[in-house]
């Protein structure tokens, strides 16, 4: 589990012929994943080529898209129909998983496609398709065409009765807002609500008087107005009008403009004709809505087979394959190949290295561990060659969390939630789930954590002080049992020791990440990287010292003036490490220079003739003081800066774990005050206010404290033995 799944390459050379049946096998055994053979070629020396996308390809992709077009349409159909009948209770919506309904369509669907493509070659099910397909097209656009027109006018009849009942209260028709008049201009139209107030004084302040606004305020964000000015001021009321971001009102009909009961009995019309349009949507989509899922499937599948066809190698009759697929798996692969070609197939078999970056990898991680896989991959996915450090995340992630998050009840709590969540909450989905083992974790963490500290729902020893001397209250006996003596301190009377118990958890943190890598690169390192590797992790503990001394902790050196001792124990975790460091990179650095860059590259580093040492003697004898004093300064740079200083501020951000646990405790006391204060007024009042400060709490701490704890893992762990930036491995499907 520490490693991703052993791969193996697989190279399969088969005829032409036998491509379509190597693909349906490779889909059948769903352990393969597919490379491009463009990535390959230089080991093919000119004997293949790749293989150019098809005129099959371009007809699936074109005919896969208006398929896809008119799938969301009639599923946009069915959203509406379920929003319209009865909504799913609260209760459904929580317990009741979803897509039971789904799944029985989609089972029918697949049993009709892999009938239909075991009966018909592939030229004639898409013909098939394709008729078919447009003959529905045809008659859904038109359907589709007619409701958008219906809607339209309907919007437009809504408008002219809604503005005709405005006028009528304006005492005007609709005649009197249209065309031109002799003496007077009529503007109509909507605004901003909140720039109603300013329209008279803007309209008085450009025409002056000589102007008349009737207005009618509407409970959204527009309302309507009606301006009155003398033609002349026309220009200066329209720039008014802009600035108070008026749209004036378009007639949607010629005059003469009907009647208000006219406009009604239209909109009756058109409602009607709205919903006879619909009722036929909605009986093609009844009738039709499986027959296009399986259009879509089979097209899919015939685009995806036309896709892999693109990644091939190609000569004149045969076709290469290239693949990977996990060790267990070859045999399998190899049988269906042969026995799918009937023996006129090649299929080589190779080892990669773990540093070919080619290489998809595959997580092999038990299913209680595969949320975690979603946290490593928020940082990237693994290179093979990486360690997988899923396990050792769902380890070290909740206890990190529960040391934030310190307590029993609020832990609990938090214990509850995911359990729920995993459990009962099944309509939320899969991805809920695996939230929920998350939290269950960190809950149960944070229970422990809480009686290693002393605190139940806030409640502790410190706290029971802090409210007799302040408040003067003394905890009521049947609020004793929450009060817990820790089993080991309890934070905030002890900061320092507790700042010091950070610290060593994040070099512990750390010096394992260090570790890792010291162990997943021994094997292909050269003596001076792998001693450079430990000697990184004896300068992380340097540091470590380095900051004891530093705040006084343990170390009594400085205050006894004991010289000697401080001298021994700083040359031997702090100045030795860091001189070593500085000599292996200057080392290193000479080494790469004499060798042009060797160990860059597998390949490069691999090959040395005559030519090589030449020119490594002519670089040697061409290097100058300038040359030597920047690989000098180089060296410090990496010593000092890039691995002691970087392991102090690695080091000391572990004390956020102190900070968020300090945070929590104090919040939740404050809160307790609170509630103590408010007894002396009501015992409903105080019991209000501490389940809300409760809840504030564990909602508001329970967010940093996993904000906080992904960030160590991601800039403080990871950084120390994992790249990211894999490939996943994805098993070839149709």
């Amino acid at each position: 589990m520490l490693k991703p799944a052993e791969m193996r390459e697989l190279r399969i050379v088969c005829l032409e012929e036998h491509a379509d049946a190597v693909i349906k096998r490779i889909d059948a055994l769903g352990s393969v994943h597919l490379t491009d053979i463009k990535e390959f070629l230089e080991e093919w020396e000119g004997l293949i080529e790749p293989s150019k996308a098809g005129a099959t390809l371009m007809q699936t992709a074109e005919l896969l898209a208006r398929i896809d077009s008119l799938v969301a349409l009639l599923r946009a159909r069915t959203a509406e129909g379920a929003r319209a009948g009865a909504k799913k209770s609260l209760r459904e919506m929580l317990f009741k998983a979803p897509g039971a309904e789904e799944e029985q369509v989609a089972a029918r669907v697949a049993a009709r496609v892999a009938e239909r493509v075991k009966e018909r070659g592939e030229e004639r099910r898409l013909a098939e398709v394709e008729a078919e397909f447009g003959g529905l097209e045809a008659a859904v656009t038109e359907l589709a065409g007619e409701r958008e027109r219906l809607r339209a006018e309907l919007s437009d009849a809504e408008e002219l009765l809604g503005v005709q009942k405005i006028l009528a209260d304006f005492g005007v028709n609709l005649e009197f807002v249209s065309g031109e008049k002799n003496f007077i201009s009529v503007l109509a139209g909507w605004l901003p609500s909140r720039n109603l107030d300013a329209l008279g004084s803007s309209l008085e302040a450009e025409v002056g008087e000589e102007q008349f606004v009737a207005s009618s305020r509407a409970e959204g964000e527009q309302s309507f107005a009606l301006v009155v000015v003398l033609k002349k001021d026309r220009a200066e009321a329209e720039r008014a009008l802009a600035r108070l971001d008026f749209e004036r009102w378009q007639q949607p009909l010629p005059l003469p403009l009907p009647l208000e009961a006219e406009v009604e009995a239209e909109i009756k019309r058109l409602e009607r004709e709205l919903r006879e349009n619909e009722g036929k949507i909605e009986a093609l989509r009844r009738e039709k809505f499986e027959d296009l899922l399986e259009m879509q499937e089979l097209v899919q599948i015939e685009e995806s087979k036309a896709k892999v066809k693109v990644l091939f190698g190609r000569s004149e009759r045969v076709r290469v394959l290239e693949g990977w697929t996990p060790k267990e798996e070859v045999e399998k692969v190899v049988a269906g190949v042969t026995e799918e070609t009937g023996g006129f197939s090649v299929v080589e078999v190779r080892e990669p290295a773990r540093e070919d970056v080619r290489v998809p990898s595959l997580l092999k991680n038990p299913r209680i561990l595969k949320p975690f896989e979603g946290v490593v991959k928020m940082y990237g996915h693994p290179l093979y060659k990486d360690i997988d450090p899923t396990l050792l995340t769902a380890l070290i992630f909740p206890i990190l969390f529960g040391l934030m998050f310190p307590d029993i009840g609020h832990g609990a709590l938090l214990l509850l939630l995911g359990l729920a969540l995993v459990f009962a909450f099944k309509g939320l989905g899969e991805e809920a789930r695996g939230a929920g083992v998350i939290v269950s974790l960190c809950g149960a963490c944070s229970v422990v954590a809480g009686a290693l500290f002393g605190e139940f729902f806030g409640f502790s020893e410190y706290a029971t002080h802090l409210v007799e001397g302040s408040v003067g209250l003394q905890i009521p006996h049947s609020l004793h049992w929450f009060v817990n003596e820790p089993l080991w301190f309890e934070p905030i009377p002890n900061v320092e020791f507790m700042f010091v118990v950070t610290m060593l958890i994040g070099v512990i943190h750390m010096g394992l990440g260090l570790s890792l890598n010291v162990v997943n690169n021994f094997s292909k390192k050269t003596t001076l990287q792998k001693l450079t590797g430990l000697v990184q992790i004896w300068c992380l503990f340097g540091a470590l010292y380095f900051l004891l001394l530093l705040f006084g902790f343990f170390f009594d050196e400085l205050k006894t003036g004991n010289t000697p001792l401080l001298l021994q124990n700083a040359t031997l975790f702090v100045l030795l490490p860091i001189l070593l460091l500085f000599v292996f990179k200057v080392v290193s650095e000479l080494r790469h220079d004499d060798s042009g860059g060797e160990g860059e590259g597998e390949g490069e580093g691999k090959r040395e003739g005559e030519g090589k040492r030449e020119s490594r003697a002519k670089r040697g004898a061409k290097r100058g003081g300038m040359d030597y004093f920047i690989i000098l300064i180089d060296g410090v740079i990496d010593a000092l800066l890039e691995n002691f200083f970087r392991f102090l501020a690695n080091t000391v951000s572990y004390g956020r774990i102190l900070a968020l646990a300090l945070c929590h405790a104090a919040l939740i006391e404050v809160f307790i005050l609170l509630s103590f204060m408010c007894l002396r007024v009501n015992v409903g009042v105080a019991a209000v206010v501490f389940l809300l400060g409760t809840a504030v709490v564990i909602v508001l701490e329970a967010i940093m404290a996993g904000i906080h704890t992904i960030r160590l893992h991601f800039y403080e762990w990871f950084t120390k033995f994992y790249e990211g930036g894999g490939v996943e491995f994805t098993p070839f499907r149709l």
